[in-house]
């Protein structure tokens, strides 16, 4: 009897491993197949304009047009939802629904009072405004191509009754949040603030200020305070991607679930709720 215990217990660990392995594997699926919109029809068409180097990189012209060029993996993910269209000019915002602004570009007066015009005409906007940028750059400090530093829509914010800080509680600026079942990993992310000058702004917050929830005029508007997170190097994991195939932290199924949260909002009126926090 002893002897049949022992050979039993002997195999019990290995299956109890790959139980747990496979327990993993299906949870990630579960968990990506729960945040992609469906597959049929069209794909919708989402905006984006941005300075990081995610459609071209920063090897110049040569290297976007050789054989082997790809976009950046947050590129091709968004991609495969979407019908992703680089946009640089506002104008063009008067035909479309759902934009992506990345870390974009310092806009002029008018073009500011441009885009919260198109979103209180009923926009929908996923914004990722990073306060102290950590994306790695070929180009030095103060070189025009390289992505900005830290983000120069703070008129907009502040009419929207919102104000973007940087913390300085931790002394370790890697951050890793827990957002519902997923783990998200970036680099000095901010933080929401709300200073009471909204207009017809009426914004919540949630995780902890790292997103505001703002519904204005007709539109919406969600924002994050990060863009670090789209960063390879905080997602992607090469341990995590040859064990299951999948990413180590959730940092693109969580841009992919708001941008699906606007994008199914855009036919629902009078859909915001705030959740405070």
């Amino acid at each position: 009897m002893t002897n049949v215990s022992a050979h039993f217990g002997g195999k019990r660990r290995p299956l109890l491993l790959l139980l747990a392995v496979v327990l993993v594997l299906m949870s990630s699926l579960l968990a990506y197949a729960f945040i992609q919109p469906a597959p049929d029809g069209p794909k919708p068409s989402l905006g984006l304009m941005t300075t990081l180097p995610l459609q071209w990189s920063e090897g110049g012209v040569e290297a976007d047009l050789a054989d082997d060029a790809q976009p950046h993996p947050a590129f091709a993910r968004l991609g495969q939802s979407y019908d992703v269209q680089p946009l640089d000019d506002v104008r063009d915002l008067a035909e479309r629904r759902l934009l992506l602004l990345a870390q974009p570009r310092a806009f002029s007066p008018a073009e500011l009072v441009q885009l919260d015009s198109w979103v209180r005409k009923g926009g929908r906007v996923l914004i990722l405004a990073d306060p102290a940028l950590q994306w790695g750059s070929l180009y030095p400090l103060g070189d025009k191509r390289r992505p900005l530093f830290t983000s120069m829509l703070s008129p907009l914010f502040a009419h929207w009754g919102l104000e973007l800080v940087l913390p300085i509680a931790d002394a370790e600026p890697m951050a890793i949040r827990k957002i519902g079942q997923l783990s998200i990993r970036t680099q000095t992310p901010g933080e929401w603030l709300k200073i009471g000058r909204g207009g017809s702004a009426r914004c919540a917050l949630e995780e902890g200020g790292l997103l505001a929830d703002c519904k204005i005029g007709k539109g919406r508007a969600l924002l994050v305070a990060d863009a670090d997170l789209l960063d390879t190097v905080y997602w992607e994991g090469r341990g995590m991607r040859v064990l299951t195939g999948g990413d180590e932290f959730g940092n693109l199924a969580w841009v992919e679930s708001l941008l699906a949260r606007l994008h199914e909002s855009d036919s629902i009126s009078g859909d915001f709720v705030g959740h405070s926090g």
